[in-house]
């Protein structure tokens, strides 16, 4: 009896230890370790202001999908052999796909021609048509061309006939800038109604602005800006300007940053072309690991085709819908 008492304590003990191994270890059933995939972000800016509800998608994406993501800027902004450099560089560091917004039209398809990708590449910002011609890519963008069509209508709406358009835009567009531009300024011809494009100062020197501007002024002037930095410096100008309202008869352009929305919100920005860049964001790092983890050439440009954008007003402001395409939760 003493000998079966201790058989099932001696049994009980080896029950225990084993089940504290399968639950503590891997040592009997060795778990699956998810694959990591390194992921390198490269734009074409010096800050990631304008890539804040981006960011956010990426960080959910990457977090669901097992992605590392590396977001790089740029030291000069708009430099396109810095931007080489770094692609080159992430590359040659393990990098399993990379995500760039380029700063030229055709750089990709430059650098694919001399052989020098060796993983996936994900273009953001970009013209489609670049990633559908090289393999193993594939383009997360919006349509900025239909975006300035769209911005376009709505200030030969606005406008009264006697106004002047012009549009406010960077020394070094990049790629969105361009076409956004080339958009509004077809838009606008076909109406017949002139825009005189306006090349923002340097840094520190944003009154010329206005002095150029007002120089010898005999009608009013509606200011269109191609991109999210020149819209922001018009709006702190004619927030701060007197008499603005005499000969400014609206603020238009695009952008999603907060400070851009509270100008849209004061009602000095008039109308403002914004971008679902969360789902942007994340659906740029999904691409990238699904692409990374099939290791095979494909494309899926030709599938995603353009992502959500909207024009909106200072009252659209409260629209539940664009409340969570523009604050996104994390």
């Amino acid at each position: 009896m003493k000998r079966r008492v201790n058989f099932f304590w001696i049994l009980y003990g080896i029950v225990l230890a084993v089940l504290f191994l399968l639950s503590s270890t891997d040592l009997i059933i060795k778990e699956e370790e998810a694959e990591i995939y390194p992921i390198s972000v490269i734009v074409g800016d010096t800050t990631d202001d304008n890539y804040v509800n981006f960011r956010k998608g990426m960080e959910r994406a990457a977090i669901e999908l097992n992605g590392d993501v590396n977001f790089i800027t740029l030291y000069e902004k708009g430099s396109a052999s810095q931007q080489k450099e770094l692609i080159l560089r992430e590359q040659e560091d393990g990098s399993r796909a990379l995500i760039i917004d380029p700063v030229e039209a055709g750089m990709l398809a430059g650098m694919q021609k001399e052989t020098r990708f060796t993983v996936p590449v994900i273009l953001i910002n970009a013209q489609r048509e670049e990633a559908e011609k090289t393999e193993n890519t594939a383009c997360i963008t919006f349509d900025y061309y239909g975006m300035g069509r769209m911005l376009g209508e709505e200030i030969i709406k606005e406008r009264s006939p006697e106004a002047a358009v012009y549009l406010l835009k960077d020394e070094k567009p990049d790629v969105a800038e361009g076409l956004f531009a080339r958009g509004l300024g077809d838009r606008l011809m076909e109406a017949d109604c002139e825009m005189t494009s306006f090349t923002l100062p340097a840094e520190g020197e944003p009154e010329q602005i206005l002095e150029e501007l007002t120089l010898g002024r005999s009608r009013k002037a509606v200011l269109a800006a191609a991109n999210p930095e020149s819209l922001l410096m018009a709006a702190e100008l004619l927030a701060d300007a007197e008499g603005a309202a005499k000969w400014v008869q609206g603020l238009y352009g695009r952008g999603n940053t907060v400070p851009v929305l509270n100008y849209l919100e004061r009602g000095i920005i008039r109308g403002l072309c914004v971008t679902d860049d969360f789902s942007a964001g994340y659906l740029s790092v999904k691409t990238a690991v699904e692409l990374a983890g099939r290791r095979s050439v494909m494309s899926s440009a030709e599938d995603m085709g353009y992502l959500e954008s909207h024009y909106i007003r200072r009252e659209d402001l409260r629209n539940e819908k664009y409340e969570k395409m523009l604050y996104p939760i994390e």
